[in-house]
């Protein structure tokens, strides 16, 4: 007999390879097998997935900081996690397109500029543009926390990767509930926004440690750094507009919803 996944020989008595570590199937498939492996995957509650997810909530310091120094097998490591999330996210937004497109409508609040906003690009393109975020926010906190230097760039971009994933995957898993019940996903999206604040602060605070001093400098910090780069991307985006006429279309679109 030999394993199905590696063809290294086995005996008869083992239930898992020793090459490979695989488990040794040796049944036919059946509802109740087919069953017990996805509960086994997604529902117990060694599961590293759903541990991952409840310490990122209480101890997020634990899976970021064993996830910098090596271990691997205690945690879901962050590019499955981050993976996971925008599949989730990729999901909502498909679900609330194809069936409560009324959902992502934009809100009052925004008077006439929502008659120009237009956030189908923004949907088509989500997950591009977190994978664009993700290098600029962690540059921020570079900067942010330079003097320290516990924490180089990737390590710095490890850590904004888990607090996204994380904060992507609540929030789907609380936009689209609200959403099909007749909430607004800019809405409920824009106080969720505190939640992300509030929990990457918790989040650095506990790496590095910081007093409360330190943190609110740290927090002045980052929204200047921000401040700054965002300034430089907005300035750039306002010349490809100009120079691509895009400009002038934005500004009888305005006019013409008055």
């Amino acid at each position: 007999m030999k394993c199905k996944n590696c063809e290294q020989p086995l005996q008869q008595e083992n239930n898992y390879c020793n090459h490979c570590g695989a488990k040794v199937i040796k049944n036919r498939l059946t509802l109740r097998n087919v069953g017990e492996e996805f509960s086994q995957v997604f529902l117990n509650i060694d599961n590293t997935f759903l541990r991952t997810i409840f310490q990122m909530f209480i101890h997020p310091d634990r899976v970021i900081l064993d996830y910098i120094s090596g271990v691997r097998k205690r945690y879901l490591n962050v590019i499955s996690y981050f993976t996971i999330a925008l599949t989730l996210a990729g999901l909502q937004l498909f679900i609330l397109r194809k069936f409560y497109p009324e959902a992502l409508a934009i809100p009052d609040f925004y008077g006439n500029a929502k008659n120009v906003i237009d956030l189908n690009w923004l949907f088509d393109y989500y997950s591009m543009l977190m994978l664009i975020y993700l290098p600029i926010y962690a540059l921020i906190a570079r900067l942010t926390f330079i003097k320290y230097k516990k924490f180089n760039y990737t390590e710095h971009l490890v850590i904004m990767t888990y607090l996204m994933a994380h904060f992507t995957i609540v929030s789907v898993l609380i936009i689209l509930p609200m959403s099909i019940f007749g909430g607004n996903y800019m809405e409920v999206g824009m106080l969720l926004n505190l939640l992300l604040f509030f929990h990457t602060c918790y989040t650095y605070k506990k790496i590095y440690p910081l007093s409360i001093k330190q943190l609110l400098f740290s927090v002045f910090l980052f929204f200047v750094f921000t401040s700054i780069i965002f300034i430089i991307f907005e300035a750039v985006f306002i010349a490809y507009l100009l120079f691509t006429g895009d400009m002038q279309e934005l500004i009888e679109a305005s006019r013409a919803s008055h």
